[in-house]
């Protein structure tokens, strides 16, 4: 058979050579861009795992939540929850110890605790009211309970103010100081009304 050896066909011919087999083969042998992200991918996340900080991690299981630094209660957190759900070193963080517990009518209980008043409707949390660490002022008084510092346009009236149907709670009060106006004592917070449901 005859080959047609004309000289622009050489350099294709040449690199066919190279790459035949017996010749140098480190361009075969590297892996290709997706094998190298998906080891590198693989070498991050082993690395995540073995650094992950042992607080984490209590009695081998990890303890899933963990209030923000700042918070004295997280109130979204806590309402509308079974209070049963919540673990106890969770609920002792945020409310500390039960001192009381009252039954009332319609499936509703009271219970007080060191930190604050919550009320239960069939055992799930729809009212906290904390009195707050000392008076405090709209942005405070709302971040240091777990939520945004500015909820927007409040309705205001001379002991309080209220937000209805934000942050997914039925009603956030602001209970007002009656020295300074300005400042706020407590925080109640209703995630929802057990009346609305008869």
């Amino acid at each position: 058979m005859w080959v047609d050896m004309r000289p622009h066909l050489l350099p294709a011919l040449l690199l066919a050579l190279l790459v035949a087999p017996g010749c140098d083969r480190s361009l075969e042998e590297s892996p290709s861009l997706i094998a190298q992200a998906q080891e590198q991918e693989q070498r991050s996340s082993a690395a995540t795992r073995a650094n992950a900080p042992q607080a984490a991690v209590q009695a081998g299981r990890a303890t899933g939540y963990v209030k923000r630094d700042g918070l004295h209660i997280d109130a979204p957190y806590l309402a509308n929850r079974e209070i049963n759900s919540i673990a106890p070193e969770v609920l002792a963080d945020q409310l500390g110890a039960q001192l009381a517990r009252k039954e009332l009518p319609e499936s509703e209980e009271e219970l007080t605790f060191e930190k604050a008043d919550v009320w239960l409707y069939d055992g799930r949390i729809y009212r906290v009211r904390k009195k707050l660490a000392h008076p405090m002022d709209i942005p405070t008084a709302l971040g240091t309970s777990g939520f945004p510092l500015d909820l927007g346009p409040p309705i205001d009236s001379s002991s309080e103010l209220r937000w209805n149907f934000t942050w997914n709670m039925r009603r956030i009060r602001l209970e007002r100081a009656r020295d300074d106006e300005r400042l706020y004592v407590a925080i109640d917070v209703y995630a929802f009304l057990p009346k609305e449901f008869f």
